[in-house]
């Protein structure tokens, strides 16, 4: 087929990528990664649908078209998904972080806005993701080659990873008693993610982030917002926000996402981690929601490049197209950006752009009834539908899962430490992964 016949079926798979982001992105509980497997299982099906148009792709063509279309819904997906972790408290690994944070914007009247700086932040870090991706080639093989030559550092990395966010609580007074109270919440969190990620949970290991995760960051905040007296929540504003310096908070959301979009088991949620060590000590919110939506973004498009860099799949975007595609050498210095690599870039750039303003108008829409709402029994439907979702989708153990992530989730606020420290629950499975 024609040069102009390829584009036009490039932007029709974006657009669908696009709409199934939407979906997935706005519903707690479903996954990127299940729209790639379902894509791989169903590429038959898609070959005879695609074949039957009225501008059909060669064969050839077929995997590029797929994986554009999965890129695309991943990209899509990390900006749509800040909207349930603001209004709703029900995050995914990527939002986990960015719950508490929007939960105060909420209260300010600033939750549209909120969302609204979560896919500016996606938007920017997918154009900063373009930027990193031949210096990162450079870094990760010839003539650096740093992946194969950190691989026997990653244990190290990791630990100085939890001993950094430990080190976060080390100011003030009592500094000495947050610091072990924070190295407690990182070892109840990091004995639950090894039973949960590589003990006898009953669950695969990727159905096990949904209730973990769930259970941490979603369920402690749903059930006090239940049970204790109504926080008022003011009129929520509309309009533009400003952040200082938002393109250094973005480059440091950009640079957290491809220090990890290579190394195995770790995705957007130890990104996060990683870019929460970076950000300023301040009680404004804002520039976190900014940082999270560019480390989101950064970390789900940088780890297909990386697929082409080290041919080796870090996220289950990139396990797709990695299974679309069959072998994938290694991408050679000397030929230049690959084409599958510059396509599907633009794809999830354009994906980004199209998602931004269609996120940022879902939460205007959400936002301008909130404040109306009863917020207790706004928590107490949404909680019902979580532990619904957590049931139809992780069964009896998954929710047995939930339940013992939301204790050790109600800790950190208890014991007056952040929350982050319960990213030990992936990162304490994965350091095991390998030193063993």
């Amino acid at each position: 087929m024609d040069g102009l016949g390829l584009l036009v079926l490039v932007l029709a798979m974006v657009l669908l990528g696009l709409a199934a982001g939407l979906v997935t992105g706005l519903s707690p509980g479903l996954h990127v990664n299940n729209v790639a497997a379902l894509v791989v299982s169903t590429q038959a099906a898609w070959s005879l649908v695609l074949a039957s148009l009225p501008v059909s792709p060669d064969a050839d063509a077929v995997p590029l078209l797929l994986a554009v279309f999965i890129v695309s819904t991943g990209a899509s997906h990390a900006v749509f998904d800040f909207v349930p972790s603001v209004f709703f408290g029900a995050p995914s690994e990527e939002t986990a972080l960015g719950v508490l944070p929007g939960h105060r914007m909420l209260l300010r009247g600033e939750g549209a806005q909120a969302v609204a700086l979560a896919a500016r932040g996606a938007l920017l870090g997918s154009l900063g993701s373009l930027v990193l991706l031949v210096p990162l080639r450079l870094a990760l093989a010839d003539p650096v080659g740093l992946f194969d030559a950190f691989r026997p550092w990653a244990p190290a990395f990791l630990v100085a990873l939890l001993a950094l966010l430990l080190a976060s609580e080390a100011h003030g007074r009592g500094r000495m008693r947050r610091v072990l109270l924070a190295a407690w919440v990182q070892a109840l969190a990091g004995a639950l993610g090894v039973a949960a990620l590589r003990g006898p949970s009953g669950l695969p290991a990727d159905g096990a982030l949904f209730p973990l995760f769930a259970g941490l960051f979603g369920l402690p905040g749903l059930i006090r917002s239940a049970r204790d007296p109504p926080s008022e929540v003011p009129p929520q504003r509309e309009g533009p926000v400003r952040v200082a310096r938002p393109g250094s908070t973005v480059v440091r959301g950009v640079l957290a996402g491809a220090a990890v979009s290579w190394l195995p088991g770790l995705s957007g949620g130890a990104a996060a981690a990683l870019a929460s060590l970076t950000s300023r000590r301040t009680s404004d919110p804002r520039p976190f929601m900014l940082l999270l939506g560019a480390t989101s973004s950064s970390t789900a498009i940088l780890s297909v490049g990386v697929l082409f860099m080290i041919g080796r799949a870090r996220s289950g975007v990139a396990a797709g197209v990695a299974s679309l595609f069959g072998d994938i050498g290694r991408w050679p210095l000397s030929a230049g950006i690959p084409g599958p690599v510059l396509v599907l870039s633009a794809a999830a750039v354009l994906s980004s752009a199209l998602a931004a303003p269609l996120a940022s108008w879902v939460a205007r829409r959400i936002a301008r009834g909130w404040s109306q709402a009863d917020p207790r029994r706004a928590a107490r439907v949404v909680l019902a539908a979580l532990v619904l979702l957590l049931a139809l989708l992780a069964g009896p153990a998954g929710l047995a899962l939930a339940g013992a992530a939301a204790l050790v989730g109600s800790v950190p606020p208890a014991a007056g430490v952040k929350r982050v420290h319960l990213m030990a629950s992936l990162l304490v499975p994965v350091l095991l992964t390998y030193i063993g």
